[in-house]
């Protein structure tokens, strides 16, 4: 609910590693993790029709919650993160960390996030 958005384009790409740097580690290899490198990002935008920051046009219109902001067209919210997956056969485990709209006030430029995941 950070960002704003009534049109938006998004990608999500995941680099499967298949475990080039856990199988050089012997107790590791028998668990069959396997690590991830990703890269998310979000371009966005919010119309006018929908603005509630706009006078003339917010009859109607909820305001936001506050802390969400309309995203500057030239600017995509970006992401990259490494991780681990295959833990218990469905656990994905990521660090991930913001690359862009750091300066936001009381956001988290970086975290972990824990996904159940099945892969096959």
């Amino acid at each position: 609910m950070e960002f704003i958005n009534d049109e938006y384009a998004s990608w999500d790409l995941t680099y499967n590693m298949n475990g080039l740097i856990l199988n050089s580690i012997p107790l590791i290899k028998k668990l069959k993790w396997r690590e991830v490198v990703t890269f998310r990002g979000l371009f966005g935008n919010l119309t006018n029709k929908n603005n509630p920051y706009l006078t003339e046009r917010n009859e109607g219109l909820f305001q936001f919650p506050e802390g969400s902001y309309i995203m500057d067209k030239k600017v995509p919210y970006m992401e990259m993160g490494v991780g681990i997956e295959n833990i218990f056969k469905f656990i994905r485990v990521d660090y991930t960390w913001r690359l862009s709209y750091k300066n936001h006030p009381g956001i988290q430029d970086r975290g972990i996030r824990i996904q159940m995941k099945m892969t096959f």
